[in-house]
């Protein structure tokens, strides 16, 4: 038996979401393997005394907002999609509904980030990545 980091684990599953993103445009695997990826990175930056990239964002806008946030139900609806698609619970839960290329775009975009937090090393489909992100506001996503 071998032993593996779960981090490097962590960093092939985003690097396969990326591809299969960009290059495969099989946005079901993409947002599996983001998210997986995101769990990892999120808990690891929980064990280490900082905060996930959803926290974060939700103790942001509740100094915005002058209503307290329900965190619970904000973090399940972020969870929603990934969740859709790797669980069927009964019957009724057959079919996923999602906005599967942005869903899947955003799932990437949670774990790259807690990537980045983690400052693992910035790799060419990281880097890749990254310039799509900042050329949505021309493509449209």
């Amino acid at each position: 038996m071998e032993k593996f980091d779960k981090l490097v684990i962590a960093d092939e599953m985003l690097e396969s979401a990326i591809e299969s993103y960009l290059d495969g445009q099989k946005y079901f695997s993409a947002l599996h393997l983001a998210g997986a990826a995101q769990e990892i990175y999120g808990k690891w930056l929980r064990i280490k005394g900082g905060q996930d990239f959803s926290t974060m964002m939700l103790d942001h806008a509740a100094k915005i907002f002058e209503e307290p946030l329900d965190r619970k139900a904000i973090k399940k609806e972020d969870k929603r999609p990934k969740n859709s698609i790797k669980h069927m619970d009964n019957e009724s839960d057959r079919f996923a509904y999602l906005n599967l290329q942005f869903d899947s775009f955003m799932a990437i975009t949670e774990a790259v980030t807690e990537y980045m937090m983690l400052q693992r090393v910035e790799t060419p489909n990281i880097v890749r990545f990254r310039e799509y992100l900042i050329s949505t506001k021309e493509n449209g996503l």
